[in-house]
């Protein structure tokens, strides 16, 4: 035996299932919307010591939705910590004299201690990573205003989240080695 819808059943079955089909991707496109999408590119961001110079080494561009590590390649024992702290272009300490006075009041370097909750009687922190606006690597930070930062003692250690800021710039520093900084340019997703 066979059993057939009727004619007028199959239309009124299509008539409900294009409706709910409807409200079905309206509510999975909404979800998406104004959020990146990992791109299956991880992106690194090493914390080296070269000829006796320590330094960050790091693409020039990073895509939104790339996931984006810091890694840290020097010894500790040697150099003492570090930091990846996004901070904003004219929070970056370029000159000699900007960065005796980085961990003064006022200054990037402060400013990005507080972030991680540096106590100076024990000189250790409560706060890592520091994170700021959304999710990701997305913020950067000044001496008025909080911004994304990690903090790392090990050889070895590694910290990574995907790229969420907008297009454009993001300068980042090592607050505890002022004169390691870099820049690197954030592309749009697709």
């Amino acid at each position: 035996m066979r059993n057939f819808i009727s004619r007028s059943g199959a239309l009124r079955a299509l008539a409900i299932s294009v409706p709910v089909a409807a409200i079905g991707l309206t509510i999975f496109a909404s979800s998406l919307a104004g959020a990146t999408t990992l791109t299956g590119v991880t992106d690194q961001i090493s914390i080296e010591e070269t000829g006796g110079k320590l330094k960050f080494v790091f693409p020039s561009t990073v895509t939104q939705g790339d996931q984006l590590e810091i890694v840290n390649e020097t010894n500790p024992k040697k150099v003492g910590p570090h930091t990846f702290s996004l901070v904003t272009k004219g929070s970056v300490p370029l000159t000699k004299s900007a960065r005796k006075s980085c961990f003064t009041p006022k200054h990037i370097c402060l400013s990005v201690a507080q972030w991680h909750g540096f106590d100076p009687k024990t000189e250790k922190i409560s706060i890592n990573p520091a994170k700021a606006g959304p999710e990701g690597w997305s913020t950067a930070g000044s001496t008025s205003k909080k911004g994304d930062s990690w903090f790392t003692e090990k050889k070895g250690e590694a910290f990574g989240q995907e790229v969420t800021a907008k297009p454009g710039d993001l300068y980042f520093i090592c607050a505890v080695h002022p004169w390691m900084h870099g820049k690197v340019t954030v592309l749009a997703g697709s």
